[in-house]
């Protein structure tokens, strides 16, 4: 009796399909992960188009000016006098106040604070600092209450400000601290409930500015993609919204990052040119989505956000200001000190020179 020979595949056959399964995979994949981020992008850029209509309404119904810097004269003259009492003390009433941050102002005209969020976001905001309206006097009684005891960085009150309802869980910031409570209120806590963003206003250079005295609104960039800060940096911040020390607000971390800027040693001030390297630090597709003064919104390659900002000719050093298409955006330079450009003892901070 004949015994019929049994079909299958080879271990060599297998291997052969398993390596075109393989291959095929990596070429797929890519493919789907860019399409993902592309439908993320178009979320995000939805976001700021929203954001800057809801400026064009608050515009509307406050002729044409844009948010001040602070409401009350009282606040800054407090916040000045203390500063000379205390040198390194905060003038920033602007900061303090926690009804001057622009999601705050805005609530009643964006209607929905997620709008504020960036799918693509890795570094973001939340909100750190909490000032009740339960003490006399208000926020800036709140400040005067505690004045010498005011917790360091995150807890001062140029750390940035926010009403209560902001803040989830955490409704006095001040008095958490007091009591040894741990707190911290990040787009990862989920239990504080508390208000993030990765989308950022200008809130920096637009203090009370009238419409009528905004050079060429239509490339004065009022928000875009931001990093760990309640309001946009400067275009390294912008261009690089995921590079710890690009600009970010608490995330100037220039021992542990990736690149180091250092001007106080002469480090090298400009960024590393391989685009692919810088790459990963962009958000959405090598660029990121940015907001105009005129209601418009669109994405712009990070080297084109780069090149197109307004800059200082000599980075760390300062030198003549190089003007730019985009208008408006935060200059973190002084100007021309001295001879050689030389800065300030103090100035911490520094400028990076752009890729062309």
């Amino acid at each position: 009796m004949r015994r019929e020979r049994r079909k299958g595949f080879t271990l060599i056959e297998l291997l052969v399909v398993i390596a075109i399964i393989g291959i095929l995979a990596a070429m797929v994949f890519p493919v789907f992960a860019r399409a993902r981020e592309s439908a993320r992008k178009a979320v995000c850029l939805s976001n700021v188009k929203n954001i800057a209509l809801a400026i064009q309404m608050y515009l509307s119904d406050y002729s044409d000016v844009l948010p001040p810097a602070q409401a009350l004269n009282e606040a800054q003259e407090y916040f000045d006098t203390y500063g000379d009492r205390d040198p390194g003390g905060c003038r920033r009433a602007w900061e303090a106040n926690p009804y001057m941050r622009w999601p705050v102002i805005l609530d009643e005209y964006v209607r929905n604070r997620e709008v504020w969020a960036c799918p693509s976001a890795r570094l973001v905001s939340g909100v750190h600092v909490v000032v009740p309206n339960y003490y006399p006097g208000g926020w800036l009684g709140y400040w005067q209450a505690y004045e010498g005891e005011w917790p360091g960085d995150a807890g001062s009150p140029c750390a940035g400000a926010w009403p209560p309802g902001w803040g989830g869980a955490v409704t006095d910031s001040f008095l958490q601290r007091q009591r040894g409570v741990e707190y911290q209120t990040s787009a990862y806590d989920v239990k504080a409930k508390a208000f993030f963003l990765g989308i950022g206003p200008n809130s920096t250079a637009n203090k009370g500015v009238k419409m009528a005295e905004v050079e060429d609104p239509v490339w004065h960039v009022i928000v875009a993609d931001c990093n760990a800060c309640h309001y946009m940096m400067g275009p390294p911040g912008i261009a690089y919204p995921e590079m710890c020390a690009a600009g970010g607000c608490g995330m100037g971390d220039w021992e542990n990052c990736p690149w180091t800027v250092n001007c106080s040693d002469g480090g090298d001030t400009t960024l590393r040119a391989d685009p692919q390297w810088l790459k990963r630090f962009t958000r959405h597709l090598g660029g990121s989505n940015l907001g105009f003064l005129d209601g418009h919104a669109s994405w712009m390659k990070a080297e084109s956000i780069l090149a197109e900002s307004p800059r200082w000719s000599g980075g760390c050093y300062c030198g003549p200001l190089v003007e730019g298409k985009l208008k408006g955006l935060q200059m973190r330079c002084w100007p021309t000190y001295g001879t050689g450009g030389v800065m300030p003892a103090d100035y911490e901070g520094c400028d990076i020179v752009p890729l062309y």
